[in-house]
């Protein structure tokens, strides 16, 4: 095969490998910010956290919440919900970054199949930044 188009192929699997690997990052932040609270199931996002928040500010203590399954929940202890949520957001976005940062300094294919979710080490990393 001519040079220029092998090299062509190698440069066109390591962009469609560094995509699916950026798709792959994104999948686990999703799951990682799903939050199971009073047998419902709540994403961790934004808006949700700041929902939640408003609804304590205005001093509620528990209030009815529609999951990520459109099922109404109960929650008895709106205190304690947005403590799991900012947590479970907060760690899912800070491995994201992480990761992210690890697939963008990969300039080849092996060092991006080499990819490894976060370590203790890395959030440390992270968190002294």
């Amino acid at each position: 095969m001519d040079e220029r188009l092998s090299r062509a192929l190698q440069f066109s699997n390591y962009r469609q490998t560094l995509h699916i690997q950026k798709q792959n990052l994104m999948q686990r932040m999703r799951n990682q910010r799903t939050v199971l609270f009073n047998n419902g199931m709540f994403i961790a996002d934004p808006s949700t956290i700041a929902f939640v928040k408003t609804l304590i500010d205005q001093g509620y203590e528990e209030s009815i919440m529609i999951d990520s399954k459109e099922v109404p929940v109960k929650i008895t202890d709106l205190k304690d919900f947005l403590d799991k949520l900012i947590d479970a957001n907060f760690k899912a976005t800070n491995e994201y970054f992480v990761a992210n940062e690890k697939v963008k300094r990969s300039r080849n294919m092996k060092a991006l199949l080499e990819w490894e979710p976060a370590t203790d080490d890395d959030k440390e990393e992270t968190e002294q930044a």
